[in-house]
């Protein structure tokens, strides 16, 4: 052919605009007979990246428990927020609740607002007043309705929330439990110092004895930690030392944060009161001076109360059913409670029952057998002569025998 072309060079040429689908590294070019490095490579790179954000992966993502915390984290409310602060999903029932919410995606972007992470589709929150029950009611239900149907229709979240069991405490899973309370227990005990006195009242009322607990605890869950009654106690209700702050404790499940400014510590007993302010005029460049900021006293509290310190959505305090076991058959929850079997308590009980198994028992057992030991009773007895001799009483006159 003219030009030196031969026919097997433009059959190769033509050859070359098909597409190979095999994966072989190496190629041949039809025009100089010299290999070269395929582009396979950059293609299968851009494939994985491609991949890396397809609809299953984003959605695992999402659907993850740390995804699930930040979101729940929105509605929290700063504690460092003195002036101007504002609840930004406040008055909500338990359906709405910020760990229900954030189960289905939605995070709290401003007041009475949430958004979702997916699709980015925004849902007002905001209710009637309870004083109009009808239209409260109806508001209510469509809110609740609206938890999934106000997604786009191809959110990944729409038909694919979080798994139910990251709104419960994991009661059913012994190993959870106690590498979670471990935790607990040893941030807890770096501040224990600082650490308030404890309100007592609704743990004695579920059985939970503080001292007894922490000689259990020492003795058979974290035996190389010294820790204190109230750590223990803390730590069984779910409580924490916040990582960003050893001043703060918050909780595992509803997030709820606790400044332990606001408690007289239970190692002082000077410090009665916390201000907020100088009270004095700060200076400017110019030498003028800006008007004085008021000085705000806070009272602090005498006690913290490991339960209702909780919000009331939190999982710890909600009741849950009682596993079967033959311990388990009537246990009063409270002195008003005498007589009537008990099926449900907090998960916070049936979670120390999982890891401690016999404390609560035998604190009951103990404290029934003390009770009504001989021992006590000859005790009180003794007690009822020594008042009786040592109380100041007018004897009355008797008349002689006759």
């Amino acid at each position: 052919m003219a030009g030196g072309v031969s026919p097997e060079k433009v059959k190769a040429l033509l050859s070359s605009f098909l597409v190979n689908d095999s994966k072989s590294p190496d190629r041949i070019n039809p025009l100089t007979g010299n290999s070269f490095i395929s582009n396979d490579s950059r293609l299968d790179d851009s494939t994985t990246e491609s991949s890396a954000q397809s609809p299953n992966n984003l959605t695992g993502s999402l659907r993850s428990f740390e995804k699930f915390l930040q979101r729940l984290d929105t509605f929290s409310i700063s504690f460092f927020s003195f002036i101007n602060q504002s609840a930004t999903w406040f008055g909500k029932p338990a359906e709405l609740s910020p760990i229900i919410c954030a189960r289905y995606g939605w995070e709290n972007v401003d007041s009475d607002m949430l958004q979702c992470v997916g699709c980015k589709a925004f849902l007002a929150g905001q209710l009637p007043s309870r004083l109009d029950l009808t239209a409260y009611e109806e508001s209510l239900s469509k809110l609740k309705k609206n938890l999934l149907s106000s997604h786009d229709k191809f959110c990944v979240l729409a038909a694919n929330p979080c798994p139910e069991h990251f709104c419960h405490v994991p009661v059913d899973d012994p190993v959870n439990l106690m590498t979670s309370f471990s935790g607990r227990v040893k941030s807890l005990s770096r501040i224990q110092d600082r650490l308030p006195h404890l309100d007592e009242t609704d743990l004695q009322a579920l059985g939970y004895d503080t001292a007894q607990g922490a000689a259990y605890c020492r003795r058979n869950l974290v035996p190389g930690v010294d820790a204190s009654p109230q750590v223990v106690a803390l730590a069984f209700s779910g409580w924490a030392c916040s990582e960003s702050d050893e001043n703060v404790l918050t909780c595992s499940m509803c997030r709820r944060q606790i400044g332990l400014w606001n408690f007289v510590s239970s190692s002082s007993t000077v410090d009665q009161k916390t201000y907020i302010g100088n009270g004095d005029g700060d200076a400017t460049d110019d030498g003028q001076s800006t008007p004085k900021r008021r000085k705000v006293c806070l009272n602090k509290k005498d006690s913290l109360n490991p339960l209702g310190e909780h919000h009331r959505w939190c999982p710890w305090i909600q009741e849950i059913p009682l596993p079967s076991s033959p311990g388990n058959a009537a246990v009063p929850s409270s002195h008003s409670d005498v007589g009537r079997t008990q099926q449900s308590a907090p998960a916070l009980i049936v979670a120390l029952r999982c890891i401690a198994p016999g404390l609560m028992d035998s604190n009951k057992g103990f404290a029934n057998t003390m009770k009504t030991s001989p021992m006590v009773e000859g005790l009180r007895y003794f007690r009822k002569i020594l008042k009786a001799w040592s109380s100041p009483k007018v004897h009355t006159k008797t008349s002689s025998p006759s």
